[in-house]
């Protein structure tokens, strides 16, 4: 091969035409200064599988590199060799079926490659992309969606803190829904394709036609109203294109248009696809112009449906703490950071040893356990501990430190123990009384000491749950008793 660099803007400017023609109907793009993409590309490579199932075969991921790869994607130039092209070193595609020419070792196939500075190349293609998509600086980093449907583009800012993958899955899973009635009305219209192209033929002669009044306009309007027959108007026609089309057009209404105008249900059946069809790029259109709004509309949803999903989640990773031996005599510490851990696989925006709120003593900031956020903003706090016994006072400390660190009043938060007793039913029994009596911070409302959480009906993983009254409003606290082996 034979390269030569391009920049961002040339390479989207060669990969939009591709993609359309390989069936996408979308591209999402992450587009960031050296420093951001660095940051965000380390915390994306660990989602990079899941990335590539998401995606699927209708939405290009392209991920512009805070580095110049080793490998890029080839284009050949027009009119040149097979081996002659262009490469653009700050891109990876995800799941780029045929987008690319071809894909080589850049290093070696562009001359002076090691005397070139990339990192200031890289915030050179930066600027020019912002540029050529009227992108300020005050956006990057930020998501860039092009949808290759109706040809337009939108940019989203993204923060440090933002959870790259969750925000490109809440996308794929709108635009899915999308896709998924878009494909099946043209599966049911595949039959109607020589009716379609009979329409569009006509649309396009009848927009000549209206062009004016010169003999050929109006040779056209007479064929199309069938007031005369092309034979008879011919000579007026000077376009051979046009002429063309209108005998396409008189052979295709004796092939096919003619019996489909007169099956009333078959036309109707036709007509009524259509307008559904109408229907659902009219809500793509909503979609893409509230874009952001709906984006936080779904955050907003997840986060009322979060509470069963996270307790789920959670004590689907107790279950797996239960079956390990390593975690059997352990620290607290080293238990909650398995659980951390699972969350984050999660995909939980999860945060340990956080310092938030207030100590138990009111001096200064205390250590929160686990931390789920969504969007920077709390979720739920979970406050763990070790308990070998029913030991009150230490269980007191740790409910007092929820309510402390809560300062905000969260929808729900967890005390977890993880409980290593001979009688964990008597235990349990102990704990419900105790937490049913205690002098909570806020009132207590309501009290469930045996709560099910759907999918976990376990001997050996205890839920309850106390409901308080904090500022005229619920807060729950789950308290979740886990049986670890002794």
């Amino acid at each position: 091969m034979q390269v030569t660099y391009i920049g961002l803007s040339e390479y989207f400017q060669r990969c939009i035409p591709k993609a359309k023609s390989k069936g996408y109907v979308l591209i999402i793009s992450l587009i960031a200064r050296y420093s951001d993409a660095k940051d965000f590309y380390e915390k994306l490579e660990e989602d990079w599988a899941s990335l590539n199932d998401l995606t699927g075969d209708k939405i290009l991921f392209v991920f512009s590199t805070p580095k110049a790869r080793e490998r890029a994607s080839f284009f050949h130039m027009p009119g040149k060799k097979s081996y002659e092209g262009v490469m653009c070193p700050f891109v990876e595609l995800l799941n780029g079926r045929g987008v690319e020419d071809n894909n080589g070792p850049f290093e070696y196939l562009y001359g002076g490659y090691k005397k070139i500075n990339w990192k200031q190349r890289h915030s050179q293609t930066i600027t020019e992309f912002a540029t050529s998509y009227n992108i300020t600086e005050k956006e990057i980093p930020c998501l860039f969606l092009y949808d290759l449907i109706g040809n337009r583009y939108k940019v989203i800012p993204v923060g440090q803190s933002t959870n790259i993958y969750v925000m490109i899955k809440d996308m794929v899973e709108k635009i899915a829904e999308y896709i998924k009635k878009r494909e099946n009305i043209e599966n049911q219209l595949e039959k109607y394709k020589n009716i379609e192209k009979y329409y569009c033929l006509y649309e396009k002669l009848k927009n000549e036609a209206e062009k004016g009044n010169s003999k050929q306009c109006k040779a056209i309007r007479k064929v199309l109203i069938e007031a005369q027959a092309y034979k008879e108007v011919k000579e007026d026609i000077l376009d051979t294109k046009i002429k063309k089309d209108l005998k396409r057009i008189g052979q295709w209404k004796r092939q096919y248009f003619s019996h489909f105008e007169k099956d009333d249900a078959n036309k109707k059946h036709y007509l009524e696809l259509q307008k559904s069809k109408q229907d659902i790029e009219n809500e793509l259109n909503s979609i893409w112009d509230n874009w952001e709004n709906i984006m936080k509309e779904r955050r907003r949803e997840k986060r009322k449906n979060s509470e069963v999903t996270i307790l789920q989640d959670l004590l689907a990773a107790c279950v797996k703490l239960q079956s390990n031996s390593t975690y059997f005599k352990i620290s607290e510490n080293k238990r909650n950071d398995f659980i951390r851990d699972l969350l984050k696989m999660a995909k939980y925006d999860v945060i340990d040893q956080t310092r938030r709120g207030s100590s138990l003593v009111g001096k200064c900031a205390g250590e929160v356990d686990i931390l789920i956020e969504e969007d920077c903003l709390p979720v739920t706090i979970i406050e763990a501990l070790n308990l070998d016994s029913l030991n009150t006072s230490y269980l007191d400390s740790h409910i007092d430190k929820i309510f402390s660190y809560d300062t905000v009043g969260n929808i729900f938060n967890i005390v977890l123990s993880y409980v290593s007793v001979s009688n964990f039913s008597e235990f349990c029994e102990k704990y419900s009384k105790h937490i049913k009596e205690y002098q909570y911070p806020y009132s207590l409302s309501s009290f469930d000491d045996s709560f099910r959480v759907e999918d976990f009906p376990y001997s050996d993983i205890r839920v309850m749950k106390t409901v308080h009254n904090r500022n005229g409003c619920d807060t729950v606290l789950y308290h979740v008793c886990v049986l670890i082996g002794r």
